[in-house]
């Protein structure tokens, strides 16, 4: 731990400005909670409001207000019925049948119908949509011969047999299966909008949705202001008369935003601000459990990566109680696998784990040795990361150390713009790269399905029969114990490739106002702006 000492007392140095109190003033507050607008902050501006194409956090809170679901999550993160009021399942849970609300509407007034929600799935299996979001729906019958190019997309498993009757046939029994419907994926579309403005459909002044709200002005890197929906079937039971988004990319200046009044909830604050932030607001400042593991990973297709000794020896010098306990002040549990913790699911941990420091690193040195490098031939790498905040930085400064220190690489960081860094890596630019994941279902599979052959998220390009195997036979096991030791084979066996590299467990980390009710601890932290209304109750 020593030779750490002067390198974290200058990755420990406060970045921001310093601690101040919030300005916001009682006539502000009594102001805003009339107008019935709630302002919240965005860590990034969505790519695409497209639910069919939506591959980043921010996009998916908007889905959440301009669409719903077959089902859809309450403000404690439970499945809870949505556009469907009913549903039946038989076939050993292999046959699923919706009944959806007579009363439910899109945004212009046309009724909602089980064949939009075909349409709308088939199009994400369409090869011409361009989805990196395939994958979702592998388990519904037909998917997966669809995603390989041998079976068009009208076969997928999903029938509206009448005009509010869905049918919708699996692969495999899926225990998660209603989790999976709550997400913006499964979401119906409005066919006739799409198919008259094309790309622009998504536009304020041409967008159709069926959610509480309707998207009412957008600007290009800018804010997005939502109204409420009147159409909405449940109308009555939104309480807020607008939302506006304001994307931040910069942490720092969302928390400034958010002390001086202009957010009501920001997406999250610099861990280094922890302390004042609650002292000077106290419950107004959340960090609470969420199912997201933060990590680096590698391009195996890219040299120097493409050699296993050298992802195992980067993977073995870094030392996560370290940076989570000194960097990120012991907010967050270090990460060994990829998998964070679940009830009901034992995680299998690399071998590594149980070595002492030195051991470890004297493993990582040996390692780095076998595939050819030394003091007089050192390794060369890049990281790359978005641009977000200190608490990054500082991360990425302190990961580069380790590998200096323990191994003799030579680290080069470099930062880039959140869309840049978005199309590089889909891009296969990047060979060592910034890679979290938030969990999509609380199952082990939305993380172990990442490295799976092809898949759309794997930017590792990693390709493994027998972890496809093991994953396959995890994901159509009836039997839970079969099930489990499935998922820890394929574990087992990322481990050894060591394609990932886990650095920690998320909590979730919001600032939220004292007048915003409604708020509940959500371990996927989904926080609906349905869910969510302005008062003074709670204020002290």
């Amino acid at each position: 731990m020593r030779r750490w000492g002067s390198v974290l007392c200058c990755l420990l140095l406060v970045a921001c400005g310093g601690p101040a109190r919030s300005t916001l003033t009682p006539a502000t507050i009594d102001a805003r909670i009339a107008s019935g607008h709630l302002h919240r902050h965005l860590s990034q501006s969505p790519r695409t409001l497209d639910p069919s194409l939506n591959e980043d956090v921010a996009a998916y809170s908007i889905a959440d207000d301009l669409f719903e679901g077959l089902v859809r999550l309450d403000a404690a993160g439970n499945v809870v019925p949505g556009v469907a009021s009913g549903w039946t399942a038989s076939d050993a849970g292999l046959t699923w049948r919706f009944q959806l609300r007579p009363d439910a509407r899109w945004s212009n007034g046309d009724p909602v119908q089980a064949r939009d929600f075909v349409y709308a799935w088939r199009r994400i299996m369409d090869p011409a949509t361009g989805s990196a979001n395939r994958a979702q729906l592998l388990p519904i019958a037909g998917a997966e011969d669809i995603q390989a190019g041998r079976l068009p997309p009208s076969a997928l498993g999903v029938h509206a047999l009448d005009a509010h009757t869905l049918e919708v046939k699996l692969a495999s029994p899926t225990p998660y299966f209603l989790y999976l419907l709550t997400l913006c994926w499964f979401m119906p579309l409005h066919e006739p909008t799409i198919a008259q403005h094309g790309a622009t459909w998504t536009e304020p002044a041409h967008i159709v949705g069926n959610g509480a709200f309707v998207l009412q002005s957008r600007t290009a890197s800018g804010p997005i202001t939502l109204a409420r929906n009147a159409r909405y079937w449940d109308a009555g039971a939104v309480k807020l008369k607008a939302v506006t988004y304001h994307p931040v990319t910069d942490t720092a200046a969302a928390t400034a935003r958010f002390l001086a009044g202009d957010i009501d909830i920001t997406d999250r604050f610099q861990i280094e601000d922890f302390d004042w932030l609650r002292r000077d607001l106290g419950p107004q400042v959340r960090l609470e459990p969420y199912l997201a593991t933060y990590m680096m990973a590698m391009n195996v297709t890219l040299p120097p990566y493409d050699d296993v000794r050298v992802r195992q020896a980067l993977v073995m010098a870094m030392d996560r109680d370290v940076l989570t306990g000194k960097l990120l002040k012991g907010k967050y549990s270090p990460a060994i696998g990829i998998v964070p913790p679940l009830p009901g699911y034992a995680a299998v941990l690399p071998e590594w784990a149980a070595l002492p420091t030195e051991a470890r690193h004297a493993r990582a040195r040996e390692l780095y040795a076998a595939a050819g490098y030394s003091a007089q031939k050192p390794l060369e790498v890049r990281l790359w990361y978005p641009m977000s905040d200190a608490d990054t930085r500082r991360l990425m400064e302190g990961i580069a150390a380790m590998w200096r220190t323990t191994l003799g690489a030579r680290v080069r960081i470099e930062a880039e713009e959140w869309r840049a860094f978005q199309q590089n890596r889909e891009l296969r630019e990047h060979g060592l790269f910034y890679y979290a994941w938030t969990g999509d279902y609380p199952d082990p599979l939305t993380f172990l399905a990442l490295p799976r052959t092809g898949g759309d998220q794997n930017h590792m390009q990693y390709s493994s029969d027998a972890y496809d195997r093991a994953v396959d036979e995890g994901m159509r096991a009836v039997d839970p114990a079969v099930r489990q030791a499935a998922y820890q084979r394929a574990e087992r066996l990322l481990n050894a490739d060591a394609v990932v590299m886990p650095i920690y467990y998320y909590r979730s980390k919001h600032l939220v106002r004292s007048h915003v009710q409604g708020w509940r601890e959500s371990p996927m932290d989904r926080h609906a702006s349905r869910e969510l209304y302005l008062s003074r109750e709670s204020l002290h």
